[in-house]
């Protein structure tokens, strides 16, 4: 649900559902909010409906399945910019039925230990990073968690005509994007709540902070605190890395 300020917030459940030493998982549907990614499956808390009821409910429509809430595990609370979530991870034990994938998503039985070579989004990566604890409660090695990425000229967006626009990496707090702009191109004045801080590769560019201007070129760079307003305008073909903090929404591949 929503709270009283002018960020939505929102309460999301997660069933942790078992079959012979495997968890369920499922694929968030095309047109869905970060459709493509990987979830424990479960869903939005409407008003009136306790965690519980909201879990059970959502795995008898999404699934087909009967189930009842044993455990609460964790909850793990994210902000994504534009709104903020609350996600209340349970173990369930199945009553009835077997899983369907009742709004065409695509569903898997997945061991633990699998489960990092699947992408899921930040909230449910503490839930993953959870389950592949070891018996003795030790974590499994921190680079399980790493992601690298390896430069290739694919997976561009141009948002404005002459700015092209790929996510680089992320995790939890943090998202890096590469920017190629052309030169004589503007990006207009515009805010929003990340912090921000960019690198120059190549190029040069003037940056616009509220009535600020900063000429910037290979080796310079800036932090914007959230909500300030910016813009930019290029002086020569240029490449620019943005770091952004929280992770940005709207930047996930």
């Amino acid at each position: 649900m929503k709270g009283q300020g002018k960020k939505p917030h929102y309460h999301v459940t997660a069933a942790l559902i078992w079959n012979k030493g495997r968890v369920l998982i499922a694929k968030r549907p095309k047109g869905s909010h970060l459709e493509g990614y990987w979830e424990f499956p479960g869903g939005k808390q409407e008003q009136g409906e306790s965690l519980e009821e909201c879990l059970e409910r959502e795995i008898r429509e999404e699934l087909g399945l009967r189930v009842r809430t044993e455990k609460a595990l964790l909850t793990v609370d994210y902000d994504y910019g534009s709104k903020a979530i609350s996600l209340h991870a349970f173990i369930c034990n199945r009553l009835a039925g077997e899983p369907e994938a009742l709004e065409s998503q695509e569903i898997r039985w997945v061991t633990p230990g699998d489960l990092f070579k699947f992408s899921f989004p930040p909230p449910d990566m503490k839930v993953v990073e959870l389950l592949c604890r070891t018996g003795n409660g030790e974590r499994m090695p921190r680079k399980e968690l790493y992601m690298f990425y390896e430069k290739n000229d694919e997976g561009y967006k141009e948002p404005l005509e002459g700015i092209r626009l790929k996510t680089l990496v992320y995790g939890e707090k943090t998202l890096m994007s590469e920017f190629r702009l052309d030169k004589g191109k503007a990006l207009p004045m515009h805010s929003h709540p990340h912090e921000q801080s960019g690198y120059v590769v190549s190029g040069r560019i003037n940056l616009i902070v509220a009535d600020e201007k900063f000429e910037a070129g290979p080796g310079d760079s800036w932090c914007i605190p959230g909500d300030a307003e910016h813009g930019a305008e290029t002086l020569e073909d240029s490449v620019i890395v943005e770091v952004f903090s929280p992770v940005r929404e709207d930047y996930l591949p």
